[in-house]
């Protein structure tokens, strides 16, 4: 529901799609307050003053991680807006308060995204079009063990072996995650921003700037890229992927 008096404000985005420098830039701002995942289940997120009390530890699979998810969703159903309404109403020397939210917790969580829709808070809608790059990002973070960095280092062209068959599945749920999220988000009170967006970094901070309705100061990125410009130059069997791809996603590999 559109209200154009509020102020506070989420960002809504997928997993590799640029939310943790932009995150971490906009907490610099003299008058942002821009917190991580506040419903990630790991408490290593940025400012994890905020993060979210889960119920139990996450298991990577299993029946066990059935029963962490099935208690955290109830959880969540009975505490998440609690939890928002607190962070929301905290009062520091910042004029505006902000949190990364990914598409999967707007269902593990949804009365903390019926909160944040009912009551108009702003999105920033952060998305990227070239989910071959984002899904691509996530398979070398794995390999090399790194996700960002502060600089820009030999990751860049690290090289690593790629299985294409699972890239193009992930390429494919990433395609479906960044419709639902444009169109969950449709009819709110939005900016869309999107990866590439950043290659015009200012440009791209200036727009987001005058949606929070924020003083416009120049601002350099917190962290680095750590994968190459040319993709091919980290991936060993980077023409195994081209066959892979080259029907369906043919327009992302240039």
């Amino acid at each position: 529901m559109k209200e154009e008096g509020k102020k506070d404000f989420f960002i809504l985005t997928a997993p590799r799609s640029g939310s943790t420098v932009l995150t971490r830039t906009l907490d610099q701002h003299p008058q942002i307050f821009c917190a991580g995942e506040l419903f990630h289940p790991s408490g290593n997120i940025y400012h994890p003053e905020w993060h979210f009390k889960f119920w139990g530890k996450k298991k990577k699979k299993g029946f066990s991680r059935k029963i962490f998810s099935a208690f955290n969703f109830l959880n969540g159903q009975v505490f998440a807006t609690k939890h928002l309404k607190k962070f929301y109403a905290e009062k520091d020397k910042k004029q505006i308060r902000g949190f990364k939210m990914m598409m999967g917790h707007t269902k593990d969580f949804p009365a903390a995204w019926k909160f944040l829709y009912q009551e108009g808070y702003k999105i920033i809608v952060l998305i990227r079009e070239n989910t071959f790059r984002e899904a691509l990002s996530s398979f070398r973070a794995r390999k090399i063990g790194v996700f960002h960095s502060k600089e820009n280092t030999e990751l860049a062209e690290k090289k690593v072996k790629i299985n294409a068959q699972q890239l193009k599945k992930r390429i494919d749920e990433l395609e479906a995650i960044k419709n639902n999220i444009l169109k969950v988000s449709e009819g709110t009170n939005r900016i869309v921003i999107t990866y590439e967006d950043f290659e015009n970094w200012q440009e791209m901070l200036n727009k987001i700037f005058n949606f929070l309705q924020v003083d416009k100061i120049e601002m350099q990125p917190e962290l680095r890229k750590v994968s190459s410009a040319n993709w091919r130059d980290g991936v060993e069997n980077y023409g195994e992927v081209e066959a892979v791809l080259k029907h369906e996603y043919a327009h992302f590999l240039n």
